[in-house]
């Protein structure tokens, strides 16, 4: 009886990261047009999406039919994300979990395609995660420097897109207004204006005074990166739609070197180096974008710089991209 062909299932097309997600799959060739398969809450709802120049169906995620032969790449979260992620691990396939559907649970292994691919193969579950917001950048920028760590501080300056289509939606019907000259809604679930801010925390506060995605975000770097570094970070949101930019303060477990670490930097894996890196420069792109590399004036043993990446393209679709190409082909 022959095998029953590979299928890609994306679940979440009304996702902020589904359009990026799409195009570089197509860039890639990760899968034929006829090897895909897209999924929202109810059908219809929808419009159908081109991908290689062929129309595909939006399928109702309730009434579809999950296989051991597929890859699931889950972009939607709350119930409906849960409910995907049983039925396709009950199913047999192998689950790729982008909107943080396994946040804290351990059993999900978390993997970052450049930095620890292999761990796939041991993978106690059929159940990946993509890094949370932000640590996927991190962790890429200090990989070169993971031997040489002994304390990290990140200031992760997220967008507006890091908290899902319906922000940004938000943001751009407040902008809109504004640029009207009439009073911005204050967006309910955030409690804060979105346009032409910057806040401290889009999350409530929890006792320690950090925030969920803090947390999480210092749980992956931990993860990715070894749990003999300290670490602490702190995210604020900025008024800009797309691209990420982190302040990164590392504490060496020698004196800082700078001519050594700017050369560890450079010959890195996807990073290039810039005098003055920007989110806006990122976005599109496919590199982590380092700079203003600099020795502390604290401490000799901390240097200072700046990593900026597209976190929608660079850090969820080509990753996710690439971990679903993984599986595919060996898995």
């Amino acid at each position: 009886m022959p095998e029953s062909p590979r299928e890609l299932v994306i679940v979440g097309v009304d996702s902020a990261a589904f359009s990026p997600l799409l195009e570089v799959l197509e860039e890639r060739k990760v899968v034929a047009a006829d090897q895909l398969r897209l999924l929202e809450e109810e059908e219809g709802e929808t419009a159908t999406q081109v991908y290689a120049n062929r129309n595909i169906p939006v399928q109702s995620l309730e009434q579809f039919a999950f296989a051991p032969e597929q890859v699931v790449i889950l972009l939607k979260g709350g119930d409906a994300g849960l409910s995907a992620l049983s039925s396709a691990e009950g199913a047999g396939a192998w689950v790729l979990d982008a909107a943080d559907n396994t946040r804290g649970d351990e059993t999900a292994t978390l993997i970052h395609p450049l930095l620890n691919a292999a761990d796939i193969a041991a993978a106690e579950r059929r159940v990946l995660s993509l890094p949370a917001a932000g640590a996927a950048m991190v962790a890429e920028a200090l990989a070169p420097l993971r031997d040489r760590l002994q304390a990290v501080e990140v200031q992760l300056n997220q967008p507006v897109s890091a908290l899902g289509k319906s922000a940004v939606d938000a943001m751009a019907a407040q902008t809109a207004r504004m640029f009207n000259g009439q009073e911005a809604d204050i967006d309910p679930a955030i409690g804060h204006r979105l346009a032409f801010n910057h806040l401290s925390s889009s999350e409530a506060l929890l006792a320690s005074g950090h925030n969920l995605s803090e947390l999480a975000l210092l749980h992956d770097l931990r993860r990715l990166l070894g749990g003999n570094i300290a670490l602490d970070a702190s995210i604020n949101t900025a008024s800009v739609f797309h691209g990420q930019l982190a302040n990164v303060r590392a504490v060496l477990k020698e004196d800082a070197d700078l001519a050594q670490i700017g050369g560890l930097l450079r010959n890195g894996t996807r990073l290039k180096m810039r005098e003055r890196p920007s989110s806006e420069e990122a976005v599109g792109g496919e590199e982590t974008l380092i700079g203003r590399l600099r020795q502390s004036l604290l401490n000799a043993k901390q240097i200072n710089f700046c990593a900026a990446s597209d976190n929608l393209r660079r850090d969820l679709a080509i990753n996710c991209a690439q971990i679903a190409q993984l599986l595919l082909k060996n898995h």
